[in-house]
């Protein structure tokens, strides 16, 4: 089981772990991701900047993961969010199904960059390095087909109320480059 915490508050928020006795700090705008066994019983007690999880099998682990580090969601959310209105669904639920893949074995934010980029590297035509690995190579083949799908959207003009096709816009732009660490 998955449980993102996340704090909105205007102060870090610890989150305590019982039986590891492990304590983690959520900065300001970010988050953190526990994972919790299924099948076992699990509590959870909120106080004042506080979150107590009792994890009963004991191997809870946590991911915390800060408002920076998001940059990678928000470009893979544009991702998938155009590929659904370019009707390509079974692409944007590969792209879920990979990072769900990869995140068990690297972690929520690695996960999620080793995708994109794969993902990326295909709609821009980049030399595939991830031909050894099936999953990013299938990532690689869904921004290939992203591309391919914004040119003729582009050509078509499917999207008058953008004034260009989806991966074209400014916002889509952007959220790539902060992805790939080129603007902060």
């Amino acid at each position: 089981m998955r449980l993102p915490i996340r704090n909105k508050s205007d102060r870090p928020l610890m989150v305590f772990i019982e039986l590891q006795c492990d304590q983690f700090e959520i900065p300001v705008g970010g988050e953190a991701i526990v994972r919790l066994a299924d099948g076992h019983p699990h509590s959870i007690e909120v106080d004042d900047g506080w979150v107590t999880i009792w994890d009963e099998d004991g191997s809870a682990s946590v991911e915390v993961v800060t408002s920076e580090d998001k940059r990678i969601d928000e470009a893979l959310m544009l991702a998938r969010v155009w590929r659904h209105r370019l009707d390509a669904n079974d692409e944007a639920l590969l792209i879920d199904a990979a990072v769900e893949h990869f995140e068990l074995k690297i972690g929520y934010f690695a996960a999620r960059n080793q995708v994109f980029r794969a993902f990326h590297a295909g709609f821009s035509h980049e030399e595939n390095s991830s031909l050894n690995d099936p999953t990013l190579h299938a990532c690689y083949n869904a921004g290939v087909a992203a591309a391919r799908l914004n040119e003729a959207a582009r050509v078509a003009q499917s999207f008058p109320e953008l004034g260009c096709a989806p991966f074209d816009t400014d916002t889509a732009r952007s959220a790539f480059d902060r992805a790939l660490g080129n603007v902060y």
